[in-house]
């Protein structure tokens, strides 16, 4: 009987990658539809530059990029509000679910990340088939001669630090309610437009006149730098979020 036991307890999926899997699974099919629904709108965009404005070179592909942080952004935030309390009650651990989301946040972006890259790639190689150059005209490090994997890894990185910061944004509102919530936003969205200001500078972007391009690698470390603490507060203030029974 104890042998019957320990089977099946063996082989029951443990609760971080049940949890895992679950919300996984709800991100990858807004993906997909994400996804769906932007390259046709990239399409028609790029027809309409060509043919309105006569700009045949412009990366019209990587506009999406800020679609792809602030689409997943929302759900992310959405996520912790409508999952946490439900994770909890279930009699899963307040560690377990930060372990989670941090693992399905920090994926999500990467996959936003590298959807976009090879959208990009897919582009230039359609302008090159035509004659045409391709130009980028919205980046921070990477233009249309830099490495394929230093696009990547700007794209990536911007997706990741806005699927992590939008945790915190929904467990602060979780903890201290509406009113300190949205006092905080400068705070928990700040993460995003931090890691803009590291990678515009080190690209020669910046508010100051005097930013100057500089090596990329330093200012991607520090946005990863970036993205681990704002993982880390996320995962210190899910820990001590008390949850209080919902109104009647």
């Amino acid at each position: 009987m104890s042998a019957t036991v320990t089977a099946a307890l063996a082989g029951r999926t443990g609760p971080l990658r049940s949890t895992v899997t679950r919300l996984a699974a709800v991100n990858l099919t807004l993906l997909v539809w994400f996804w769906a629904c932007s390259v046709p709108v990239v399409v028609v965009a790029s027809i309409l530059v060509d043919r309105l404005l006569g700009v045949d070179d412009v990366a019209v592909s990587l506009y999406t990029r800020h679609a792809a942080i602030w689409f997943p952004f929302s759900q992310g935030i959405a996520l912790v509000g409508l999952f946490l309390r439900a994770h909890v009650a279930a009699g899963m651990t307040r560690r377990t679910f930060a372990r989670a989301t941090i693992l399905v946040g920090v994926g999500t972006g990467a996959a936003y990340g590298v959807v976009l890259t090879l959208l990009a790639v897919a582009e230039r190689g359609i302008h090159t088939a035509l004659g045409r150059g391709w130009r980028v005209t919205d980046g921070f490090l990477a233009d249309e001669s830099s490495p394929l994997g230093l696009l990547l890894a700007e794209v990536v990185v911007c997706c990741v630090v806005g699927n992590v910061a939008a945790l915190l944004v929904g467990v602060v509102y979780q903890r201290w309610g509406a009113l300190y919530g949205t006092l905080a936003l400068p705070l928990t969205v700040g993460p995003v437009f931090l890691v803009f200001a590291l990678l515009g500078a080190a690209g020669g972007w910046g508010p100051l006149p005097a930013a100057a391009p500089g090596p990329p690698w330093p200012a991607l470390g520090w946005s990863v730098l970036v993205v681990a603490l704002t993982a880390a507060a996320y995962a210190a203030v899910v820990r001590r979020t008390q949850l209080r029974p919902p109104h009647p």
